[in-house]
C-alpha cells in the first residue's frame, strides 16, 4: 500500500525529472538514514544539500513513526529509524480522502518507507515527502540501514576492488552509466559485466532488465517504457507482472515520466 504525496503530485506519484529525462547524477534515489539528513551539508538557507561531498536532491529512508498529526491538507509524521529523528510532510491526496482515510493505516509506532526530499524551514530540517507506504516485510527494515551504509563508502571509498576512491571512481563508474551502481543493484553493486539486477525476485529482475535494455538500445525515449511493452514481454500471469511492476516504482527503481504507464529505471 503506497499514497503519492505533494500536491503537484499524480495519483500514481509521478517521480520524473524535469522534460520526462531518466535522472542520473544527483538526481538519483539514494537511500540514507536521518543521521545523514540531519547532518547534510548546506552552504547556506536555500542551497542544495550534500552527503559525502555528493549533491542530494531525492532520498529514501526507512522509519518508525513517532507521533502523528493531520490538518485538512497535509499528514505531518515524527519519524524515528534509531539514527535520529525528523519531520515528514506530505500532502493529502483529496480524491482518496473522499472514498476513505487511508492515513489511518499510519499508526504510531509503524514502519514506513518514505520517498521525498530534503528541506529547511526556519533553520529546521524536514522530508518533504513525493511517496510513502506501509512496511509488511520487516527484512526491510533491516536492509535498507545495510544499504544506507553500502552508498556511503561508495561515496567515500569508491567500488569494491578499485584502485582509488571517493567521488572520482563513483562519477567515472557509478553516474556515467557503469554497471556499479549501488541502488541499481539493490545495494550490492553488480560490477562490470554483471547483472545489476540480480538480487531482485525474478519477475522484478525481469521487468528492469527489459526496461534496461530498451533505454541502451534507444528504444526508449524520453517517454520511457510502456507498460503494456513490458508485460508482453515478461508474459507469464499478467496481474503478478503487474503487482511487482508497482512495486519496483514504489520501492524506486523505476519511475513514472509522461503518465503512469510509462516509466525509466531510477539509475542507469
Amino acid at each position: 500500500m503506497s499514497y503519492a504525496g505533494g500536491g503537484f503530485m499524480s495519483q500514481g506519484g509521478s517521480q520524473s525529472s524535469p522534460g520526462g529525462g531518466k535522472r542520473t547524477g544527483s538526481s538519483a534515489l539514494r537511500p540514507i538514514t536521518i543521521h545523514q539528513l540531519l547532518n547534510a551539508e548546506q552552504a547556506f538557507a536555500e542551497a542544495e544539500f550534500y552527503i559525502d561531498g555528493a549533491e542530494v536532491k531525492d532520498v529514501t529512508l526507512v522509519a518508525c513513526i513517532r507521533n502523528v498529526s493531520s490538518t485538512q491538507t497535509q499528514l505531518n509524521m515524527l519519524v524515528e529509524d534509531g539514527t535520529g529523528q525528523v519531520d515528514a510532510r506530505s500532502w493529502k491526496d483529496p480524491a482518496a480522502e473522499e472514498t476513505s482515510n487511508p492515513y489511518d493505516d499510519f499508526a504510531i509506532n509503524t514502519y514506513v518507507r518514505i520517498i521525498g526530499s530534503l528541506k529547511s524551514f526556519n533553520g529546521k530540517r524536514h522530508l518533504n515527502v513525493n511517496r510513502f507506504r506501509r512496511i509488511d516485510d520487516f527484512n526491510e527494515i533491516l536492509f535498507h540501514p545495510i544499504e544506507a551504509i553500502y552508498v556511503h563508502k561508495f561515496y567515500k571509498d569508491g567500488p569494491p576492488g578499485g584502485a582509488t576512491g571517493g567521488m572520482n571512481s563513483i562519477n567515472a563508474t557509478t553516474f556515467d552509466g557503469g554497471a556499479a551502481n549501488p541502488y541499481a543493484a539493490g545495494g550490492a553493486g553488480g560490477g562490470a559485466g554483471g547483472d545489476p539486477y540480480a538480487d531482485l525476485p525474478n519477475v522484478q529482475r525481469s521487468v528492469m532488465q527489459y526496461v534496461a535494455e530498451q533505454v541502451s538500445s534507444g528504444v526508449a525515449g524520453e517517454e520511457g517504457v510502456n507498460v503494456n511493452s513490458i508485460l508482453r514481454q515478461v508474459g507469464g500471469n499478467q496481474d503478478r507482472v503487474r503487482q511487482e511492476y508497482q512495486t519496483l516504482i514504489d520501492d524506486g527503481h523505476l519511475y513514472q515520466t509522461i503518465d503512469d504507464d510509462h516509466v525509466l529505471p531510477t539509475a542507469s
